[in-house]
């Protein structure tokens, strides 16, 4: 047994040693073709969800057990990444928003299941072509949602027109009378969990309307768009302003709003809409992060306790 132990530790040794090589070679190629690296040197440092939001600590009462979340979106890679989703259904024409493209749906789910990791992932893909055709779309997929007893729908795009957005509060009211939680960037109804980025865009024409309910650490690293990052290298410092970033921004303040409530929903299902929205308000916090004020910030474990009637956690 004893010579067996050591003959697997050898073959454990040179396995290790061959993959360590590889991606040294890999590595290697990569930095010669790009002349560049993507190093995160504070990675295990830096401020991420988890550390500003407490979620580790709202984890130990919730993990989003039986709870349905819809993300309204596109290119979901839902063929590649069976394991991510419980299910969906396309309001696009285009097989649920792209089915072998992982892009933005899937990044939006990505950072959904890291907040919320035992929540239900349902892909709704709904169509960019125009504001028209998304807000139709929009219609059609809120509306299975109420048909499929979803809890949670989120968003994370550009705003509407005034019109558009009459058109939605329709369907979102109708949505909210059966016990459905909206978290939808850039959307004024105000029943809606408005949230934005963790330094709000004061000054901005859209933010005139109302503003926010959360502020959210807005950036997440953990899925790097590949052709993006390498488009944003090869850019001018002029022209990147006007590219989306390589690495998720504003767009996560959505999912991850809707993973919070998905932790709440789990602890207690049976509240109206409002509740969890005056609960999350209730419990967040004013902080001053990297020398900005930034006002209502989420802590979400405070929240999950309040909402859950759980006591004697410190």
């Amino acid at each position: 047994m004893r010579k067996l132990g050591i003959a697997l530790l050898l073959v454990a040794l040179v396995v290790s040693l061959g993959f360590n090589v590889f991606m040294a070679n890999y590595i290697s190629r990569q930095n010669s073709r790009t002349q560049s690296s993507l190093v995160l040197g504070d990675a295990n440092s830096r401020d991420t969800y988890f550390t500003l939001h407490n979620v580790a600590k709202a984890h130990e009462i919730s993990r989003g057990k039986g709870v349905k979340v819809g993300i309204l979106d596109n290119y979901f890679g839902y063929d590649r990444h069976p394991q991510l989703y419980a299910g969906g259904a396309d309001f696009s024409g285009k097989d649920l928003g792209y089915l072998e493209t992982d892009e933005h749906g899937y990044w939006m789910a990505l950072a959904l299941r890291e907040i919320a990791p035992e929540a239900e992932v349902y892909a709704l893909g709904i169509d960019f072509d125009s504001e028209e055709a998304k807000v139709r779309t929009m219609l059609d997929a809120i509306e299975w949602a109420i048909d499929n007893d979803l809890d949670v729908l989120t968003y994370s795009s550009s705003q509407f027109s005034e019109e558009n957005e009459k058109k939605l509060n329709v369907v979102v009211d109708k949505a909210m009378e059966r016990g459905i939680v909206t978290t939808f960037i850039h959307y004024y109804h105000p029943g809606n969990i408005l949230p934005d980025g963790l330094f709000a865009y004061r000054g901005e024409a859209d933010y005139h309307r109302r503003e926010p309910d959360l502020n959210i650490l807005h950036y997440d690293y953990n899925v790097v768009i590949i052709p993006r990052y390498l488009e944003y290298l090869s850019s001018s410092e002029k022209d990147r302003a006007n590219l989306t970033p390589p690495f998720l921004s504003i767009s996560s303040t959505s999912p991850v709003t809707a993973g919070f409530v998905a932790l709440m929903k789990s602890a207690k299902n049976d509240l109206p809409p409002a509740e969890y929205k005056r609960i999350l308000m209730e419990t967040s916090r004013n902080l001053t992060y990297r020398g900005e004020d930034c006002p209502r910030v989420p802590d979400i474990y405070e929240a999950v306790k309040l909402v859950s009637g759980v006591t004697g956690h410190k």
